[in-house]
């Protein structure tokens, strides 16, 4: 069959999708990608691939997946992206060896078929210009692969790549240690350039006397310029410029010495990453945001898997950080599992969270197969010069914005507001204005629920505000209303709504009524969900920036009584079953309480 597609091909579009790659478990919901498919997908990544796909593709994608067990498939197919327009790709799924309760999981990789030819022609393009390129400089280029261990050394000429030293890293490094012609320094030297390149340290310069290259000529020295590739998480080359020189250079800033590198991890040292951080902000850099962030609940790791498991959680941690970061900024680490990322030149807020999800993301899959392991990260931002200029200040801020992170429930990333996380006077005052969401346990929350509960059964209707503005402390709940009498009006309310509903007339249609269980409460994670089977109620939600929401009703035969309402603003709470728990027991009594009123 043939189709005429040339509109579709000379879309006005900014964003073009080319290649981006997803994994996929149990119900076909989307659990990984990388950075370009949340490009790609946006708000839409909650839903399964079935509901992205254009349904009369959904059939034969259903029917391919069948097919894994025996061999990876291939597919041409329309998905919809986070514009709610459908893409043509050229789809390729396979099996990625996990299992989650009985479901095979399988990763998809997908290509827009629109922009193959002009992407080949394009970087056929670029090769060309840049050995060129290449050629001009006077200077040898490295290369170590990680898979065959192999290091490479070479030059350009006339746009033709000549070697000049072409061995395996380990039998190089025993030659060099054994050569009785070389001296100790000389030894010395290479093993500090060896041991950058096996862990992956980056932004490293080292040192060497051509000698060690084989070439025997004094006064001769090199110095060599390193920097890591990745591929799905793990490194994959090192990548290196040679300098020919004869004459040491002057004394270089301590972030670029070997003694910079975290031995554990790759990553800067604490010194390292806070003279880099302070340079940044001297130079007035654009996009600068400083991101302070620790492994949620490490010593809980290091209890239940052992030290040794949890040094590999460190590490794995910044081969992400440093794979997705790439060229964007420097990541250290502090000490133990807290770890300071300096984003430069970053065009967007919306770039920002685009970065620290794809990084969540992938940490959390990569232990996804360890029973009984949950790695997540929690994040706090600042951002310069907006948010300071000097160094300590941006710190703070940031600090605290970590501490928020811990106090709401861990495993998100919170940007600092002056008019929601007020202003920093200095780090104690921080603790002491979230002490309490942040130490707060769950026989104290049992606590304070067993006596709201009592004070409304005493003092009913008058004692709603303060029931309300106490959940508000206690749960980290943005709004809570109450909706009553004709057409289902707001009655009362606490939190700072935008838009707020003033009638939830939702309420009174049958297919919203559905999420209701028999006690009367309905929890909605995403209320993107909703859409489609109730676009009134997805259009209110969505007005008033509600991302999600439990609700408490009072149903009777003839129609809904009252509703309490528990929203959360543009976030994801993430709320532990205890917490979820407590708060349908307060607003079901809240709203016998309203309803009575009524």
């Amino acid at each position: 069959m043939i189709q005429n597609i040339t509109a579709y091909k000379n879309g006005t579009e900014e964003f073009q999708m080319y290649h981006c790659k997803a994994s996929i478990r149990t119900g076909y919901y989307i659990v990984n990608g990388d950075e370009r498919f949340y490009e790609f997908i946006g708000k839409n990544s909650c839903y399964s691939i079935p509901e992205l796909l254009h349904p009369e593709d959904v059939g034969e994608f259903l029917e391919a997946v069948k097919k894994l067990k025996e061999q990876p498939q291939c597919l041409l197919a329309r998905i919809r992206g986070g514009d709610e327009q459908y893409k043509c790709v050229y789809m390729v799924m396979k099996h990625n060896g996990r299992i989650f309760g009985g479901f095979y999981s399988f990763d998809i990789e997908m290509c827009d078929i629109m922009v193959i030819t002009e992407r080949y022609v394009e970087y056929k393009g670029l090769l060309e210009k840049n050995r060129e390129f290449l050629s001009m400089f006077s200077g040898m280029f490295l290369e170590y692969d990680y898979t065959t261990d192999n290091l490479c050394v070479y030059e350009y000429r006339n746009s033709q790549r000549k070697a000049i030293l072409h061995e395996k890293l380990e039998e190089l490094y025993g030659q060099i240690q054994n050569d009785g012609t070389l001296s100790s320094a000389q030894k010395s030297e290479f093993r500090v350039l060896y041991e950058a390149v096996k862990n992956g340290s980056d932004r490293i310069r080292a040192g060497l006397d051509a000698e060690v290259f084989h070439e025997r000529t004094e006064n001769i020295r090199y110095e060599c310029r390193l920097h890591t590739l990745y591929r799905e998480d793990v490194r994959d080359k090192v990548i290196g410029l040679v300098s020919v020189t004869s004459e040491r250079k002057p004394k270089k800033r301590y972030y670029l010495t070997e003694e910079a590198c975290d031995a554990g991890t790759g990553l800067l040292n604490k010194r390292a990453i806070n003279e880099y951080a302070l340079e940044k902000i001297h130079e007035e850099a654009a996009g600068v945001y400083l991101a302070i962030m620790d492994v949620d609940d490490f010593k809980k790791v290091n209890d239940g898997f052992g030290h040794m498991f949890g040094d590999k959680v460190l590490a794995k941690v910044a081969e992400v950080i440093k794979s997705v970061l790439k060229s964007r900024g420097m990541a250290g680490r502090f000490g133990g599992d807290e770890f300071m990322i300096v984003f430069e030149e970053i065009d967007s807020e919306d770039t920002l969270r685009r970065i620290l999800k794809t990084v969540s993301n992938h940490i959390q899959w990569a232990f996804s197969d360890v029973e009984g392991l949950s790695v997540t990260l929690s994040v706090g931002i600042a951002k310069c010069p907006e948010d300071g200029f000097v160094y300590e200040d941006l710190f703070q801020k940031a600090d605290k914005c970590l501490y928020i992170a811990k106090a709401e429930g861990k495993n998100r990333f919170i940007l600092y507001d002056e008019e929601k996380h007020g202003s920093v006077v200095n780090e104690d005052a921080a603790n002491r204005q979230i002490g309490l969401k942040a130490n707060i346990s769950d026989a104290e929350k049992y606590t304070v629920i067993s006596e709201l509960m009592l004070k409304l059964h005493e003092e009913g209707k008058e004692a709603l505000r303060f029931t309300m503005e106490q959940m508000q402390v206690y749960f980290d709940v943005d709004g809570v209303a109450l909706y009553a009498g004709e057409n289902m009006a707001r009655v009362d309310s606490v939190g700072k709504y935008v838009n707020p509903i003033e009638n939830l007339t939702c309420i009174y249609e049958e297919a919203y009524q559905e999420y209701f269980d028999e006690q009367g409460y309905y929890t909605e994670d995403h209320v993107q969900r909703l859409e489609n089977k109730v676009p009134s109620a997805y259009h209110l939600f969505t007005a008033q920036e509600t991302k999600e929401v439990i609700q408490c009703a009072v149903l009777a035969w003839d129609g809904p009584l009252a509703v309490v309402s528990f929203d959360f603003f543009n976030r994801a709470p993430k709320l532990g079953k205890t917490d979820k728990g407590l708060i349908k027991i307060a607003g079901r009594m809240m709203a016998q309480i309203v309803a009575d009123k009524k």
